[in-house]
């Protein structure tokens, strides 16, 4: 059996070894292999491993993805993600190639669907029309027009309002 570290003959490969540990955006170029722990986000533009000691609490952006440690983040291969029999991932999967291993463990959703990750929807209209005001704002606007509702229910003779809440 080869070192791990031993890579053959790969060039421009970059090792974050296993005392390492990195909060924050972390971008390459080259290929990479993560052993040690990650927190934030990845955005990789070649090949990414994240080794079997590769603890990784962030989303990832590849062309291919290998998991054989812990991810617990959205991962977005372009090409494909390789799930291995060691791995542990928690989140979504996207990708047109997924291979998940036999032993692996996987908690999410997988979308094969070659589009890339959606973004966050935006809020329903309604929700927009309130932006800005105070949550207090909002509940005294809808407790002024149920009182002119009910002002204006209070105007109808007696029998209109018998009528409108028997029709109910």
């Amino acid at each position: 059996m080869s070192h791990p570290y031993d890579l053959g003959d790969k060039k421009h490969t970059s090792i974050l070894g296993p005392t390492l540990k990195f909060k924050g955006e972390l971008t390459a170029n080259e290929d990479l292999v993560i052993q040690g722990q990650i927190e934030g986000s990845i955005k990789h533009t070649s090949s990414l491993t994240i080794g079997e000691e590769g603890k990784v609490k962030a989303d990832v952006v590849a062309e291919h993805i290998s998991i054989e440690g812990q991810v617990d983040g959205d991962l977005e291969g372009r090409n494909a993600v390789v799930v291995k029999d060691s791995a542990n991932v928690t989140g979504n999967i996207f990708s047109p190639v997924v291979t998940l291993h036999e032993g692996a463990k996987f908690n999410g959703r997988i979308d094969m669907s070659g589009d890339a990750k959606p973004q966050e929807e935006e809020p329903p209209k309604s929700a927009k029309k309130d932006e800005g005001k105070k949550p207090t704002e909002q509940k005294v606007e809808a407790s002024n027009e149920e009182a002119a509702n009910d002002e204006a229910s209070d105007k109808k003779p007696a029998a209109q309002k018998h009528a409108a809440g028997s029709s109910s």
